[in-house]
């Protein structure tokens, strides 16, 4: 899907690329998962996420840095073994704490921003890689989450191509907005990108998926957790 340019985006030999991977506060995320997950286990299995979601990041030779923003303590110490800078957000709300990391990144001469969120444990190298590809002829690529009215990749050359607009319906207002602003989009679809875990659905068909390669499914396997759902199924 192509708008109008008016912004440029940056030459392929003068992108510097920053990734952003916003995360929550362990002791609040994945709630509705607690049928199945103790608190522990959902803290956990959260931090095994975004391990999948560094290691595919890791590989990457065109990346100059990666930021890991949250405000939870156990997340900022758990990422300091992947090489990535642990930023503490000093403002409350995703937008706001995006848009924070965001002016961080300019500060530190990034001409390219990707936003990836923590809970994609199946993106891969060869997704982000493709981001970055499309992302040297588009000033915004985005990529839908699996109902396709989240966000669950977004490139912006140069960062601040388009405000932050997480949340609800968020999908459909970052193009609407790219379009208003007549600038060159993409849109990538890839099922990987797209598959986060929220819901207890979402849990489902992530463990029916035997990704043995994940270390996210490696510890859902290990606590039990398809035992649980096969038992919750026969009541």
């Amino acid at each position: 899907m192509i708008a109008r340019k008016s912004v440029s985006p940056q030459n392929e030999e003068d992108t510097t690329t920053f990734v952003i991977v916003p995360v929550k506060k362990l002791d609040e995320a994945k709630s509705r998962l607690s049928p199945f997950l103790s608190e522990n286990e959902r803290k956990q299995f959260c931090l095994e996420m975004l391990e999948d979601v560094l290691t595919a990041i890791g590989t990457i030779k065109g990346i100059s840095k990666t930021i890991v923003v949250s405000t939870d303590p156990q997340v900022l110490q758990a990422v300091k073994n992947f090489h990535v800078f642990p930023f503490k957000e000093s403002q409350s709300g995703l937008n706001q704490a995006i848009s924070e990391a965001i002016n961080w990144c300019i500060s530190m001469n990034a001409k390219t921003t990707l936003i990836l969120p923590a809970d994609i444990p199946l993106a891969s190298s060869a997704d982000v890689n493709r981001i970055l590809a499309f992302g040297r002829t588009s000033s915004m690529v985005i990529s839908p989450s699996r109902w396709g009215h989240g966000t669950n990749a977004l490139l912006l050359n140069p960062p601040r191509a388009v405000p932050a607009f997480y949340g609800q319906g968020s999908f459909q207002r970052y193009t609407e907005e790219a379009s208003k602003r007549g600038i060159r989009f993409h849109v990538y679809r890839s099922p990987r990108i797209a598959f986060d875990v929220d819901t207890i659905e979402d849990l489902a068909d992530f463990v029916a998926l035997d990704t043995a390669e994940t270390r996210a499914y490696r510890f859902l396997k290990e606590i039990g957790v398809r035992k649980r759902l096969e038992s919750h199924r026969k009541r």
